[in-house]
């Protein structure tokens, strides 16, 4: 049995933004690393690890800052992008790792406990409940209703 590729832009569709998938997952990986790090912080007490947490937040929201331009360059052009419902998780997404940044700028384990590490793990499940969003407009109808 011969395997078809699925392809969700048909011949002569109009494609998304290039680079604006690639830059939404990588945001999505550096905003949910800081879970990783808060953790790591929590068990050693090791500043390195709140200073990682600090980096990943702020090159998260670069990241996702550049992925907008291009998403709002995408919606002037008229091409496809994410869900209306996908774009307010994403702003969800930013608002809370933005707080989430300003609070990790803080001293020590303060930065961290006991709102550091509640709005990482925030900002991860809001960032899948996007992804979820996106990945249920997007996809083809015969698989919606499965």
């Amino acid at each position: 049995m011969a395997a078809t590729a699925y392809s969700p832009h048909p011949i002569g569709a109009r494609r998304p933004v290039p680079g604006l998938s690639v830059l939404a997952h990588m945001s999505a990986g550096l905003l949910a690393l800081p879970v990783v790090t808060d953790y790591a912080y929590l068990q050693t007490t090791v500043l390195m690890w709140k200073d990682f947490s600090s980096w990943l937040l702020f090159f998260g929201l670069i990241v996702a800052g550049v992925g907008c331009v291009l998403w709002l360059i995408g919606l002037l052009t008229r091409r496809p992008g994410p869900s209306w419902g996908a774009v307010g998780m994403y702003v969800l997404v930013m608002l809370a790792a933005f707080f989430n940044s300003l609070l990790h700028a803080g001293d020590g384990w303060t930065a961290i406990m006991p709102w550091g590490i509640t709005l990482s793990v925030v900002t991860c499940v809001l960032m899948l409940l996007a992804a979820v969003l996106n990945r249920r407009a997007t996809a083809p109808l015969s698989l919606r209703t499965a």
